[in-house]
């Protein structure tokens, strides 16, 4: 079999990882990819002034950073998804019905990221319950293994995919509670496909749960997975076993006759 990497080109590939790397770092000098990517220091300035000059990178004194077009691109990307305006009056509607913080993640190659979100005005966070502060914000990555619409995506795929993903980016521990070995994940994924809905309980943040439930297309094609997040202390007893699962049900089942429709079939 061919090495994928002879399919791509390397000036391109380098490009990206330094753009990675100075989105890792938080801003980078010459130095710093020079350092980071083993390269001449005349090639890491041609690499950062390319960017620069293209409007993908910005630089102050000697630090370069991300530039806004990434933004104007990530904006595009998003909404000319041809699912995305059901996908956001679905994540409102839940918003309002469990007055609490809702969002919509897809798989992005084996980490899930938020594309959709709505916060109810009365969500209030603070410490209290031992919760951190948290917002899901648009275009963040999450471990998919560790939130509830990411365990909700894994739940309807097949064990070989789910195998796939582990194998790239382990099971990494976020708190004491997070899931960190394949036989308790399978288990969880269990668990999930027979109550039709999985349940993130501190395993991104101490003090949070999130409920998810995957959204599938007519073709039965795993789109992504909406999902509700809020403090343990709220998100307990009725509320977690009967009131966000029954708003689920029922916002996803809505969602999916509306993409079903749009599709013709």
């Amino acid at each position: 079999m061919a090495d994928p990497d002879q399919r791509t080109v390397k000036t391109t590939r380098t490009s990206l990882e330094i753009v990675a790397t100075i989105r890792e770092a938080d801003g980078a000098r010459v130095s710093d990819i020079v350092d980071a990517h083993g390269m001449a220091k005349s090639t890491a300035h041609k690499h950062l002034t390319t960017l620069e000059r293209a409007g993908y990178l910005t630089k102050s004194g000697a630090v370069y950073h991300l530039g806004f077009k990434f933004l104007n691109l990530g904006e595009y990307a998003r909404e000319r998804w041809y699912w995305f305006s059901a996908v956001k009056a679905a994540v409102e509607d839940l918003a309002e019905r469990t007055e609490e913080e809702c969002d919509f993640v897809v798989d992005d190659h084996g980490r899930v990221i938020t594309v959709a979100e709505s916060y109810h005005k009365w969500a209030k966070y603070g410490t209290e319950g031992g919760s951190k502060r948290y917002r899901a914000n648009i275009g963040t990555y999450y471990p998919i293994h560790a939130t509830g619409s990411g365990l909700a995506i894994l739940s309807a795929y097949p064990r070989e995919r789910v195998e796939a993903i582990v194998d790239e980016w382990g099971l990494a521990s976020l708190t004491g509670h997070t899931i960190t070995s394949r036989e308790d994940l399978f288990e969880e994924l269990r668990r999930t496909r027979k109550r039709g809905y999985a349940v993130g309980d501190r395993y991104y943040t101490d003090g949070l749960r999130s409920v998810g439930r995957p959204v599938t297309g007519a073709d039965g094609t795993v789109l992504g997975a909406l999902s509700v997040s809020g403090p343990t202390y709220r998100i307990d007893g009725p509320v977690l076993n009967r009131e966000i699962p029954r708003a689920l049900d029922d916002v996803v089942d809505s969602l999916e006759s509306e993409l079903a429709a749009a599709t013709g079939t």
